[in-house]
């Protein structure tokens, strides 16, 4: 793997471009007949940059990309992405004009964001994926709201119907009944519209999870984004020979300051670590600020020469401190691996999540824009900063 200038701190993620090819055709192989992906691509590729991912999405087999914002939308077009791009999070007029001119796609959540598409399919043609709920119960179309629904889209022939859609509330647990709820229901409701003269050539629900469970239907469009990325989106492991998915993500430090400290000596802020024997404290350049969660002092582990140490005292927000007293051969300029693989050793985004009491979206999304990304590649290798 490439390294950075000289010229900047040695605190990086690494984005292994191979491995997201390699998850993409993985996750291909378990679709049912005509199925295709939709790449959730939002939140920057939850953090893994969403312009380089976009790239190999074209190149990959991949038939749209999804974002939550018309900005990530544009991100997208700006820099030379043809895919069709799907807009989910909610617009105004002003912005669904804009997304119309860039050829952005509009998931419509509700009647009143389809009046306002409908207002702008006067003028021109407007292609649109309909979102109703199943059962979630949070954006999407109700039933008692399918007549004006009906209403307007039969009075607006530039409405281009592309697709409906639904999303699962539950779908990372096997053993919760809901999924198959909300495709009964979501069956229910596809035969409603059809009855008032709604109908679209292809429908989507499945996320990761439901991919991976096989809960996908021939046909249908199916929108993955933490499964590309290498993330497990299950709340138990798949079955034995599933195929495996590849972490994309690899978060790298070295030791910039190495201490000896006596016994009983505090280390970090609020007093919060003492040592209980004579300690090599080592002091690690990355903090809160760059994503790195304060809920991990004390508590989090990182790697080092191939080896599990402890994170000691609190992290701050640009200063982790690490306990490598039983690991005698470390070394200033050593590297350190914070999330991603060293050896025979690997801390998962999973165990992180675990730690902070969150999900696995959260702690990629929270590597901040402070963070250089490298994205490789066998023979290249090329770098995002914010501070280039």
């Amino acid at each position: 793997m490439s390294s950075l200038p000289s010229d900047l701190r040695p605190t990086w993620v690494e984005i292994d471009l191979e491995a997201f090819d390699a998850n993409t055709a993985t996750l291909a192989s378990l679709l049912p007949r005509n199925a295709s992906t939709i790449a959730v691509l939002k939140a920057d590729a939850y953090g893994h940059g969403a312009v380089e991912l976009a790239r190999r999405c074209e190149r990959n087999g991949i038939a749209m990309i999804a974002v939550a914002l018309i900005e990530e939308g544009l991100e997208l077009r700006r820099a030379g992405i043809s895919l069709p791009v799907l807009v989910l999070g909610p617009l105004n007029e002003q912005q669904i004009r804009i997304a119309v001119d860039e050829r952005l796609t509009l998931g419509i959540p509700g009647p009143e964001e389809l009046e306002l598409a409908a207002r702008v399919a006067q003028e021109r043609e407007v292609v649109i994926h309909l979102k109703i709920d199943s059962g979630m119960g949070r954006m999407g179309c109700v039933e008692t709201e399918f007549p004006r629904i009906a209403e307007l889209l039969q009075s607006a022939p530039n409405l281009h119907l592309e697709a409906i859609y639904t999303h699962f509330a539950n779908a990372s647990d096997p053993d919760d009944p809901m999924t198959s709820d909300q495709l009964a229901r979501f069956d229910t409701l596809l035969a409603t519209l059809r009855q008032a003269g709604i109908s679209a050539p292809r429908q989507h629900a499945a996320n990761s999870a439901a991919v991976l469970r096989g809960v996908v239907s021939p046909g249908d469009f199916v929108r993955i984004g933490l499964a590309l990325v290498g993330g497990d989106p299950l709340d138990h492991p798949l079955p034995e020979g599933h195929p495996p998915l590849r972490p994309v993500m690899r978060w790298r430090t070295e030791i910039a300051r190495l201490k000896e400290l006596p016994a009983g000596h505090v280390v970090g802020y609020g007093a919060t670590f003492r040592t209980a024997r004579p300690s090599r404290i080592a002091t690690l350049p990355v903090g809160y600020a760059d994503g790195y969660g304060r809920r991990l002092s004390n508590r989090g582990e990182v790697l080092v020469r191939g080896q599990r140490v402890p994170v000691v005292g609190r992290v701050s927000m640009d200063l982790v401190t690490i306990d490598v007293t039983d690991v005698p051969e470390a070394a200033v300029g050593d590297e350190v691996i914070l999330m991603g693989g060293q050896g025979e050793e690997r801390i998962t985004v999973e165990e992180l999540a675990v730690k902070l009491d969150t999900i696995s979206h959260e702690v990629f999304c929270a590597v901040g824009s402070r963070v250089p990304r490298i994205y490789a590649e066998t023979g290249r290798a090329r770098i995002r900063s914010r501070f280039q």
